[in-house]
């Protein structure tokens, strides 16, 4: 009897397959990273749509 093996998820985008490992210190390295406060995002959010109705 033959058994299936599974092959690890795609957890990058189509076509570039990465492993849990390098998925998982890819979030740890973000995490470290400077946040916006939530009033800052959407007064950018807001410029740019400003920016592109002209």
């Amino acid at each position: 009897m033959k058994t299936a093996n599974k092959k690890a998820k795609n957890l990058a985008t189509p076509g570039k397959p990465m492993s849990q490992e390098d998925f998982v210190s890819l979030i740890k390295e973000a995490e470290e990273g400077e946040f916006s406060p939530i009033e800052d995002s959407i007064k950018r959010l807001e410029e740019w749509r400003l920016k592109r109705k002209k």
